[in-house]
């Protein structure tokens, strides 16, 4: 690879990347979910959206935001209705979250979104 060519393809992880940002924008805006704190959160939750996620689970999947405003974030989608909240079967102290189907929809038509940005 020369230099040149290297050059070129950084640029286009560039811009793909702020192509990816601005797609979460404009497909999270409109329910409140503008931060992109929110897609690293969304993000692990959908890739383990087949396993059971206590809600302390969580706060650790937004590492750039202080672990208070994490607990703030995940319970204003709870109140919005964007996560599901249950008791585990186990123990009812322990609570359960998963997406909403908003939310699946959504994350569905970004990483479809985001795929386009990397793949041309």
């Amino acid at each position: 690879m020369t230099k040149d060519s290297g050059y070129r393809r950084r640029q286009a992880v560039a811009r793909a990347l702020i192509a990816m940002d601005e797609s979460w924008i404009s497909l999270f805006d409109d329910i409140g979910l503008r931060d992109l704190s929110y897609s690293d959160l969304l993000t692990h939750m959908w890739l383990r959206r087949d396993q059971s996620l206590h809600k302390t689970d969580l706060y650790a999947f937004m590492p750039s935001i202080s672990r208070r405003t994490a607990v703030k974030y995940v319970q204003q989608m709870i109140d919005q209705g964007l996560l599901k909240e249950t008791s585990s079967q186990e123990d009812k102290r322990v609570r359960q979250v998963f997406l909403g189907e908003l939310l699946i929809e959504r994350l569905e038509r970004f990483y479809d979104e985001t795929g386009r940005h990397f793949s041309g």
